[in-house]
């Protein structure tokens, strides 16, 4: 059984509080291979944390691996944060304890640790709740420590292991709430004689002039913003930087991946044999996408070299993945392999590491596409890969259309290939995105044009109009003269 263990990441707590933590037990997830529990939460002695080690693994149940990850890093970091923080010490604000000390730690916690603001003021139902507004100094995802933190005691009290209410839940709001919900089916039956429909039949409007939440912290979300990538060199500077880095052709498979194909770092490196035969090992992979929980939902397309540079990856006895692979599996025999046992395909991953266990996209991220970036000087993530090819898809799209029935049906072909599930939404996000960029690329010949007539008209030829005054040397007072004078003859925009 080999593990991996996931200590407290340093990053997200302040510098005096991880110091006073050394001389304590933080508590570390360790993730094993196998076993009827996947996932221990452990002391620097060993010895386990029931409670959180039985909710780490309940997790699995409904998220993914990564997913799972992510609850339990950020649970750690506040659990260990409070053992070692001096108020909370103080106070006994314990992450166990009953509700109102729970509160308070968990408003602690974000307030020093992560440099959130927070205030207090009733929602639309009236009810008093705590609205989080993230600052330039916030460090942590509080969206995901929050919903880390209600699951935590949902899974604590189904198992007994938390004798109080659920202390991210507010009772008066979920009391509220019910109320308002009761009195809402009986004015449906009023007015039609029946109850309300389930909101996925799209029989009833959806109520839109309440937002209804039972949550006592409450993130104030802004407007997601997709970033505009518009050099066409991008792609080529990755390429260059990664070659000059020394990647092998695994690294440049998965990077033309991304750029080709629009997909996430992530689904790119959980390919597998069988999300590649759908296309008979050509250019067409099946995917999964975020939030489908493994399931293959979407198809991801790369150019026929980029399938070449695959196929020679995967057949490199020397230095591809045949070199690395245990049982040095090629192309040629999988056909067989899958007429014996079709799902075996589902288990062999394209992408494997120089010890022949599955890439990540962490171990791509931390120790080949960073890297490589930082030596050539660029300062990107891999998921700009991602913007990149979208904001190039959605301009290519709006050139090529013909009419507004074709971009209509061009732009769903886009939102469908990316597998948005807010489709309408994250386009209108890169919509809007790209025609800002566009008007500041239009601002830049405005200025130039607005500074070629100031030259005109500081030149020592050029004449007053009648009725304006003029300086000692014939430039019109108090425009273009004192202009040139102040810009001086810098030529930025040549």
């Amino acid at each position: 059984m080999t593990a991996r263990v996931s200590s407290w990441p340093d990053s997200d707590v302040p510098q005096e509080s991880r110091d006073s933590a050394r001389g304590s037990a933080p508590l570390r997830a360790v993730y094993v291979t196998n076993g009827q529990f996947p996932v221990h939460v452990v002391q620097d002695n060993g010895l386990p944390d029931v409670a959180l080690t039985v909710f780490a693994n309940d997790l699995r149940r409904i998220l993914s691996d990564s997913s799972v990850r992510g609850y339990v890093r950020e649970t750690l970091s506040f659990v260990n944060w409070c053992a070692c923080d001096p108020v909370t010490r103080a106070r006994d604000w314990r992450w166990n304890a009953e509700p109102p000390q729970v509160r308070h730690a968990v408003r602690q916690y974000l307030t020093v640790a992560a440099e959130c603001r927070i205030t207090v003021r009733p929602d639309t139902l009236g009810v008093k709740a705590s609205y989080i507004n993230a600052t330039a100094g916030t460090r942590i995802n509080v969206g995901l420590l929050l919903v880390a933190l209600k699951k935590l005691y949902d899974v604590l009290a189904d198992h007994g292991l938390y004798e109080w209410a659920n202390p991210m839940v507010h009772e008066a709001a979920r009391q509220t709430m019910g109320e308002v919900r009761r009195q809402r089916r009986e004015a449906m039956r009023a007015a039609t004689g029946r109850a309300p429909m389930p909101a996925i039949s799209g029989v009833d409007a959806p109520p839109t002039d309440l937002r209804l939440s039972e949550n006592y912290f409450r993130l104030v979300r802004t407007q997601w913003q997709p970033q505009s990538i518009d050099d066409p060199d991008f792609p080529r500077a990755v390429y260059a930087a990664g070659q000059a880095y020394g990647w092998s052709l695994r690294e440049m498979c998965i990077t033309r991946t991304l750029f080709e194909s629009g997909a996430r770092v992530s689904e790119v490196v959980a390919l597998t044999a069988g999300d590649w035969a759908v296309s008979q090992f050509l250019n067409r992979f099946h995917a999964c996408n975020k939030g489908s929980h493994g399931r293959r939902v979407k198809t991801l397309v790369v150019s026929h070299q980029t399938a070449t540079l695959c196929r020679r990856y995967f057949d490199d006895a020397r230095n591809g993945r045949c070199a690395v692979d245990p049982e040095r599996l090629t192309l040629r025999q999988l056909p067989a392999l899958a007429r014996r046992s079709p799902a075996r395909l589902d288990q062999i991953h394209v992408y494997l590491t120089a010890r022949g266990t599955p890439m990540t996209a962490k171990l791509f991220r931390d120790h080949y596409w960073t890297p490589a970036l930082r030596t050539a000087g660029l300062d990107a993530d891999p998921h700009l890969a991602r913007h990149w090819f979208v904001t190039n898809a959605l301009r290519h799209v709006e050139r090529g259309a013909r009419d507004e029935a074709t971009l209509a049906r061009r732009k769903q072909e886009l939102i469908q290939y990316m597998a948005w599930r807010s489709g309408e939404q994250t386009l209108r996000a890169y919509e809007h995105v790209e025609r800002s960029d566009s008007f500041q690329r239009r601002l830049r010949a405005i200025h130039q044009t607005m500074r070629r007539r100031e030259r005109l008209a500081a030149r020592p030829t050029a004449r007053p109009r009648a009725g304006s005054s003029a300086d000692e040397h014939g430039s019109p007072v108090g425009m273009s003269g004192d202009l040139a004078y102040l810009l001086g003859e810098d030529d930025d925009d040549s």
